[in-house]
């Protein structure tokens, strides 16, 4: 054989041999399949915990391989029992990434909720005579308890110490912006049908009723507006007579000011001074007359389609479904966080429905060069993708929207050396967020040095588009609209007023549709 033809078949193998090691290795997993199988595509695992064990055993037994292991999900649905939980140990390298990845072209569902069956109609007197009229008939029921769930979390109001203040501010952590904004959320059941959430039973249906007069006792003045200190009102019509016999109800309110809501339980009714108590704590600005409400979790509001009410003392739920509740699936949310990397580098999870946690979705916390990329991530009761410290983490590509908070918090680098951490968040669609807490939970949160939005798609929410603290980040090239619908004195890319905040770069933003509240 001549020389040349030699070295080419010699150069041909050895470019194939690169390009094989360059692959990887792929594990398969199926809803089908079984963890003691060994991955291959003949026989898949059958969870994410199954695959993230097969690569702990194979990396303390070989390392990693060339080329890196790509973990290939096909279609189906995982409920997960437990949150998807990754440690330094399950780390790539850049050179061998470790990538969880769905198959093309189909559809995954990782989720952190349980599906509800066994629903039946109302039939206990006491109940129906509570339901209106007019919808007590289609109510339907599922006993929570019967079907393994005895968590259902609570409804509070989240008021932090008002001398932690500043404390929190300093120190940066957490996604509390300034205390008394929402809520710290407590991982509440939600319910979700046909892939949406549905209402917890309100009134009105829509918008808000006003404070007629504050009645406290306790009057004082801030920025030249009066209030009352204890929340104690008077309210127009006859409504709240139906709430008397509510044992959990509650009011969502803007109590002083446009920027700052806050949920309150009721602690009694004076039907015929027509008076409210809230219970204490109060609210941390007060109260004042004309400012904004709603009542929510009352069984007795259930009247609209989609609305629906949890009694904590009998586990049961009630339901009244916008299409028949066999024409589709009804879900409550389980599970508070559905994947956790912590101190974890070079992974990526990539094309999943990601959906259904009571807290935020993606949680990355150190390491470097994580991705979270083409992900829907849906019908979660906090936020998509937090990311605290670490380098170069991403969130790309992303569909985010339903969130009980906001989308994507991007949290790194050293304020005191100005060290950046390189983070991003880029060509993500963010909308319909803030379903539970309506200020200060931005469609994407930067905070720290260094970090970037870029190209992202941002609207439908209560309050801010794109919000920062710290310094030299860049926002551009991002289109913002119809934000800042439900408060005042807002924007649509806000920051709080500290002068040692320098150095961010905004740019080719295009803002558009932006009115605040009336």
């Amino acid at each position: 054989m001549p020389f040349a033809w030699t070295l080419g078949l010699i150069c041909v193998a050895t470019v194939v041999m690169l390009g094989l090691m360059e692959e990887g290795l792929t594990l398969f997993v199926a809803p089908d399949g079984d963890d003691a199988n060994p991955g291959s595509a003949d026989s898949p695992l059958a969870t994410l915990a199954g695959a993230r064990d097969a690569i702990r055993r194979m990396k303390a037994a070989e390392g990693l391989p060339v080329g890196g292991i790509t973990v290939e999900l096909r279609e189906g649905v995982y409920e997960l029992g437990a949150a998807f939980a990754l440690e330094a140990g399950d780390s790539g390298t850049a050179q061998s990434p470790v990538v969880y990845r769905a198959q093309a072209g189909t559809e995954v569902r990782v989720s952190g909720s349980k599906v509800l069956t066994d629903w039946s109609p109302v039939t206990d007197e006491a109940v129906l005579n509570r339901l209106d009229p007019e919808v007590r008939d289609e109510v339907l029921q599922a006993d929570l308890g019967a079907q393994g769930i005895t968590d259902f979390g609570e409804l509070n109001s989240g008021r932090l110490d008002p001398e932690a203040r500043g404390e929190v501010l300093q120190a940066d952590q957490g996604v509390q912006w300034i205390t008394g904004f929402g809520e710290p959320d407590s991982g509440k059941i939600e319910l979700f049908f046909r892939d949406e959430p549905m209402t917890v039973s309100r009134w009105p249906n829509e918008g808000f009723v006003r404070i007629r007069d504050v009645v406290g006792g306790a009057p004082f003045q801030r920025r030249s507006t009066s209030g009352d200190k204890i929340g104690k009102f008077t309210y127009e019509g006859d409504r709240p007579t139906r709430w008397v016999d509510e044992n959990d109800a509650w009011l969502h309110g803007y109590w002083f000011f446009d920027w700052s809501e806050q949920r309150q339980r009721v602690e009694s009714i004076d039907t015929e001074a027509r008076v409210i108590s809230l219970a204490p704590p109060y609210h941390q600005y007060g109260y004042r007359k004309g400012q904004w409400f709603y009542a929510f979790n009352l069984l007795c509001e259930i009247d609209t389609l989609g609305e629906w009410h949890v009694d904590r003392e009998s586990g049961i739920l009630y339901f009244l479904p916008p299409a028949p509740i066999d024409e589709g699936t009804a879900a409550v949310s389980v599970l508070s966080t559905l994947v956790e990397m912590n101190d974890v580098s070079h992974v990526t999870v990539r094309g999943m429905i990601l959906e259904g946690a009571r807290g935020t979705a993606v949680t990355i916390r150190g390491g470097e060069g994580n991705l979270v990329a083409g992900c829907t991530i849906r019908n979660c009761g906090r936020w998509a993708v937090e990311v605290s410290g670490g380098q170069a983490h991403g969130v790309v590509g992303c569909d985010i929207y339903y969130m009980g908070d906001g989308g994507i918090i991007l949290r790194g680098g050293d304020r005191r050396t100005h060290t950046p951490a390189g983070h991003y968040a880029e060509n993500n669609h963010i909308h319909h967020y803030s379903r539970w807490n309506h200020v200060y939970r931005p469609g994407i949160t930067l905070r720290g040095v260094g970090n970037r939005a870029a190209h992202n798609l941002i609207h439908n929410a209560p309050h801010m588009g794109i919000g920062f603290f710290g310094n030299d980040h860049v926002i551009e090239f991002n289109e913002i609209h119809s934000v800042c619908y439900e408060s005042n004195d807002a924007g649509a890319i806000y920051s709080m007023r500290d002068w040692t905040q320098r150095g961010t770069i905004i740019r080719h933003n295009y803002l558009h549709h932006i009115s605040g509240f009336e």
